[in-house]
């Protein structure tokens, strides 16, 4: 038998020369070498299948090779007879195929390109035909894009309503819809409808029609692109099918204004099937435009909606945290919580906090990370965290939520919710993912807040964009981590993010552009103003995630992940207290250092370490003095091996420091250059300023003048009712735990007696206006929350007894 060896050089002649593989391409992704062979492959006369891989252990594709679909032989099976009528022989060991290898720089390199082929080649309609079979066998139930397990199906009333919604999509998109077969039943209601790109099937030749001498251009190329729709029992239309992919290239997306309807004229015959025309420059169908921008309009709110990333509860998780939080708020009453409904009733998202959450954040609420990565990536519940650091350096919880609504209202929501929780106060710093939603809410809701993205998501999002690049470099990795977290000066991470993307070719990578372009969002250098506590340290440490991420699983019930979501609770506090014993006896042997001593015995062991660390850089500095302005003197301290100066501003009649490397207004801790200029001055101890009581061993106890962490309102009436919603929260935590027994309730009773007699007594020596308001609050049952919100947002629920009830 003659092999055949087919000529692809007519086709290859007739081939755009950027279609054309060669060797030394580059792909930014497995998928895209793919796809680019296809086409190819579509214009030589040939089909593609993926066939040799190689991958790393985390399943990262270092080598891929892409053939002919009748490349090699089929297998017979063993033990199997020979059948009468063997299905006939397709692969004949063609030797075409692609391959390509991974990069350094993350992409995919052409390594090998065999053109020849050992059987004929199909013609261009002989291939539409076979890919548009193909095709729509594979796409039978529609498993992607409108029907998801995260997103609601689409539902609609009527089958005009559906062709609207597909139309708009279209527009969108950047396509052409056409209504295709139907299916009625005998009281002629449509009970099945298939709308399809105008650009689905091919023109009919008439029977008997002579040649034309200027044919129309054949627009039709056997499209797939389809969304089915069957009456259901509750007698509206349900998508049964959607196909996305199209086989020809797609027009600009249509704006609503410009979205038209007309009749199909493209078979030369009126077949009563309607179209969308997707393109601006069609003028033929000018008159038919939508000039009603009320109905544009209200089409393209309809089509948001449905593409709306909301999503949808499993099954039994809104009762399951419904009951976990009333059970909750039954066994501790000073127990917090709030939920959100949308427009139709339907209960969205949760959000809550134990009363121990909230004194924490009295304590150490001055920068709040909110984690929100199981709710924006697709995790099986859309867990957020709202959390921070102790002064033991510990992560800690301030609340939890669950959000099935990721909308930037829907997180206005949760920012003035979890500033309710905390009695009106809202942090100095907030750190979050880099999301628009997120920044519109946190904007509307804490316009007084440092908003920073923060950069350990950042590097854990890296891990998910940059995974082939990182797999295809050892030190990549390390070099990107340097510009995240090592880099506290402009030149120097500037320099570092250059010699990053000139080293690994990653000049072109989008991500890193547009992060990039977003530098002064989360760069160390541009964020020193915002007091950070160490958070991103303390971050590549330790993730809460991973205590968690298991519970969150759809496998599990839902209760399972409170269960789980308590037990790290009590973890964490458990960790907390028993640092909190460690530091109040230690039985290390003081510095000899008199600063040293006094830094050791208020700073708990893990903040005297971060001083310490700058105390030891501090015998590295020199100073020169730069001059005199009254009572202000300015330095200049230089390090050997930096070639970044610094300087240092003090002022002799408060002993106020300021440095330009911004090291105490970022973490709380002097920093070396500070330290340098105070020992010139032979001042021997820390000013009290510099000693911030979140890093102190008795962060947690009240301060000599009664005040916290960070002060409450200047506002004398708002300030005296936030310190009673705090006591309340104080008290309601002993009453709850008085009330489990008869002893311990009896005890409490009589102590509050005497409690009250000392009140009474400090009352009538520094009398201030505060009965009035005890009065009052204690004659309230309800208070209804006013003037939290901002513009058109509202809150579906009231004030209690230290609580918020959906109602």
């Amino acid at each position: 038998m003659d092999v055949v060896v087919a000529d692809v050089s007519p086709a290859i002649d007739n081939c755009d020369e950027k279609m054309l593989p060669k060797v030394d391409m580059l792909f930014d992704g497995e998928n895209e070498a793919y796809e680019f062979y296809n086409v190819y492959a579509e214009m030589v006369g040939f089909f593609v299948r993926r066939s040799t891989l190689w991958t790393t252990s985390k399943n990262i594709i270092t080598r891929r090779t892409f053939v002919c679909s009748r490349e090699g032989f089929r297998e017979k099976k063993r033990g199997t007879k020979e059948a009468k009528c063997p299905r006939p022989e397709t692969r004949i060991g063609c030797p075409a195929s692609m391959t390509i290898r991974l990069n350094a720089n993350g992409k995919y390199r052409l390594t090998e390109f065999v053109p020849n082929h050992n059987h004929q080649l199909a013609t261009a309609s002989t291939m539409h035909m076979l890919k548009a079979k193909k095709i729509r066998l594979k796409a039978r139930a529609v498993r992607e894009n409108l029907v998801d397990d995260t997103v609601r199906t689409p539902e609609f009333e009527s089958e005009d309503e559906a062709y609207e919604f597909y139309s708009m999509y279209a527009g969108k998109i950047g396509f052409n819809v056409r209504r295709a077969s139907m299916t009625m039943n005998a009281e002629n209601i449509i009970t099945r409808r298939m709308f399809v790109c105008s650009k689905e099937g091919f023109r009919e030749k008439k029977r008997g029609a002579k040649g034309v001498k200027k044919p129309r251009p054949e627009t039709r190329t056997g499209c797939p692109a389809c969304m089915v729709i069957r009456l259901a029992s509750n007698g509206k239309y349900h998508v049964t099918e959607f196909v996305t992919f199209h086989n020809h290239p797609l027009g600009a997306a249509v704006p609503c204004d410009l979205v038209a309807t007309s009749q199909s004229t493209e078979t030369g015959q009126d077949d009563g099937m309607d179209v969308v025309d997707g393109s601006a420059d069609a003028n033929i169908h000018k008159q038919n435009l939508i000039s009603d921008n009320t109905m544009a309009a209200s089409l393209e709110s309809r089509i948001n909606k449905r593409f709306k990333c909301t999503k949808v509860p499993h099954n039994g998780d809104i009762g399951a945290t419904l009951e976990y939080l009333q059970k909750m708020q039954h066994d501790k009453p000073s127990f917090f919580f709030a939920v959100k409904s949308d427009d139709d009733g339907n209960l969205t998202n949760f959000l809550w906090a134990d009363s121990k959450s909230i004194m924490d954040f009295v304590h150490f609420g001055d920068v709040v990370c909110l984690d929100s990565a199981y709710a924006l990536q697709g995790y099986g519940r859309p867990l957020a965290l709202f959390t921070g650091l102790n002064h033991h350096k510990q992560t800690i919880i301030f609340a939890a939520a669950l959000l099935y609504d990721e909308s930037a209202e829907a997180f206005r929501w949760l920012f003035d919710a979890f500033k309710m929780a905390m009695n009106g106060t809202q942090p100095k710093t907030l750190l979050t993912d880099r999301s628009a939603a997120i920044s519109e809410g946190a904007a509307a809701s804490w316009p007084a807040t440092a908003h920073r993205y923060c950069v350990w998501q950042i590097y854990q999002n890296a891990l998910q964009q940059l995974s082939q690049a990182f797999h295809g470099s050892r030190t990549l990795e390390y070099s990107f981590k340097k510009c995240l977290f090592d880099c506290e000066d402009e030149p120097e991470f500037l320099t570092a993010w250059r010699e990053m993307l000139e080293k690994y070719d990653l000049e072109d990578n989008k991500w890193l552009a547009d992060l990039f372009s977003l530098k002064e969002k989360w760069a160390l250098p541009y964020g020193r103003d915002a007091f950070c506590a160490d958070m991103k340290s303390v971050q590549q440490k330790e993730s809460l995630g991973i205590e968690l991420k298991k519970h969150l699983s759809l496998e599990f019930g839902l209760l399972s992940f409170f269960q789980q979501f308590e037990r790290v609770l009590c973890d964490r506090r458990s960790a907390e207290l028993q640092a909190d014993v460690e530091a109040s006896q230690s039985t290390k042997k003081p510095p000899p250092m008199r600063v040293l001593r006094q830094a050791c015995n208020v700073y708990t062991p893990s903040a005297f370490k971060m001083f310490e660390r700058e105390f030891e850089l501090y015998m590295d500095c020199m100073l020169y003095n730069c001059g005199e302005m009254g009572t202000v003197s300015e330095y200049k301290v230089t390090i050997e091996d930096n070639q970044m100066d610094h300087f240092v501003k003090f002022d002799s009649l408060n002993s106020r420091l300021s440095c330009s490397c911004k090291g105490f207004e970022f973490i709380g801790i002097p920093c070396r250059h500070m330290l340098k200029v105070l020992d010139t001055r032979n001042i021997k101890d820390l000013p009290p300023q510099y000693i911030l009581r979140r890093w102190r061993k008795d962060a947690k106890s009240g301060s000599s003048n009664g005040s916290y962490s960070f002060p409450f309102d200047s506002d004398p009436q708002l300030a005296q009712t936030k310190r009673y919603n705090l006591l309340c929260r104080i008290f309601s935590i002993a009453a709850a735990r008085a009330a489990t027994s008869v002893d311990t309730s009896a005890y409490m009773e009589n102590q509050s007696s005497i409690l009250m007699d000392q009140v009474e007594q400090a009352l009538e020596t520094r009398p201030p206006d505060m009965a009035a308001i005890i009065g009052a609050h204690s004659n309230q049952t309800q208070n209804p929350i006013d003037n939290i919100i901002t513009g058109s947002l509202t809150f579906p629920f009231t004030l209690g007894a230290g609580a918020l009830d959906y109602h």
